[in-house]
C-alpha cells in the first residue's frame, strides 16, 4: 500500500489576504487586552515580523514542508511552552511584566484563560493548516514559533540582562533560543531569511523593551 504524504504546498493570493486580515486582528486584540505597554511592547511587534515571514512565503512561492515532517516538529516546540507558562506563573511573571511597563498585574483567571486559550488555537491552527489545506492559518503558528519562541528567547534574557536580576520565566526560555530557529527555518526552508528575521526581530524587540520599561515600577513594589 502506497504512503501518502500530506502536503500544504504554497500560499496563494487568498492566502495571503485572509492571513493579513488575521494579523491585523490579532494586533487589535493584543493592543486591547495589554495592561500598560506590555502586549503593546512584545505580541504586537511579534505578530508583526510573523506576518513579514508569512510575506516572505508567499513572495518567494516558498513550498511548506509536509505535515508528517513539520507537526512532531511544531508540537515539540509548543510543549515547551507548558512549563515555560508554570515557570512564569510560580513565579509571579503576570504581575511584574505589567508593571514593568506601567500597567498593573494581570489576573489569576485572565492569566491563565488567556494563555490556554492560545496554546488551544496554535493547536488547531497548525493542525487545519496542515491537514485541511487551510494555509491562512499559518498566521497564528508563526506568531507563535516567532514570539512565543524566539522571541520569549530574547525577552526573558534581555529583561534579566537589564535588570541585573532573574526575571520570571528565563530558565525555561533558554531552550528557545535552539528550538524556535530550528521550527522556523524548516517552515521558511532557508537559513537566509531565517537570520535577517531573526536579527531585525532581536533589534526592534530589544528596543521597544528597553525604551519603555520602568524599572522603578518594580523596585516600588
Amino acid at each position: 500500500m502506497e504512503n501518502k504524504t500530506t502536503t500544504v504546498d504554497m500560499l496563494s493570493k487568498k492566502d495571503l489576504v485572509i492571513g493579513t486580515v488575521i494579523a491585523i486582528v490579532m494586533a487589535a486584540i493584543f493592543s486591547l487586552l495589554s495592561s500598560g505597554m506590555s502586549l503593546i511592547v512584545t505580541f504586537v511587534p511579534g505578530i508583526a515580523f510573523a506576518w513579514l515571514a508569512y510575506v516572505w512565503l508567499y513572495a518567494k512561492q516558498t513550498k511548506l514542508p509536509n505535515s508528517e515532517e513539520f507537526l512532531p516538529l511544531f508540537f515539540a516546540l509548543l510543549a515547551v511552552q507548558f512549563i515555560h507558562f508554570a515557570e512564569e506563573f510560580t513565579t509571579a511573571f503576570r504581575v511584574k511584566f505589567p508593571l514593568l511597563y506601567g500597567g498593573v498585574p494581570y489576573s489569576d483567571n485572565l492569566f491563565v484563560t488567556f494563555n490556554m486559550v492560545a496554546y488551544f488555537i496554535f493547536t488547531v491552527a497548525c493542525l487545519l493548516a496542515f491537514t485541511k489545506n487551510l494555509k491562512f492559518l499559518l498566521v497564528p503558528v508563526l506568531f507563535y514559533i516567532v514570539y512565543g519562541a524566539i522571541g520569549n528567547a530574547i525577552s526573558h534574557t534581555w529583561w534579566s540582562l537589564y535588570l541585573r536580576s532573574y526575571f520570571p520565566g528565563l530558565v525555561t526560555a533558554q531552550i528557545y533560543w535552539i528550538a524556535g530557529p530550528f521550527v522556523l527555518c524548516k517552515l521558511l526552508g532557508s537559513r537566509k531569511p531565517l537570520s535577517a528575521i531573526m536579527l531585525l526581530f532581536a533589534l526592534v524587540l530589544v528596543a521597544l523593551l528597553t525604551i519603555f520599561a520602568s524599572p522603578t515600577a518594580l523596585g516600588a513594589k
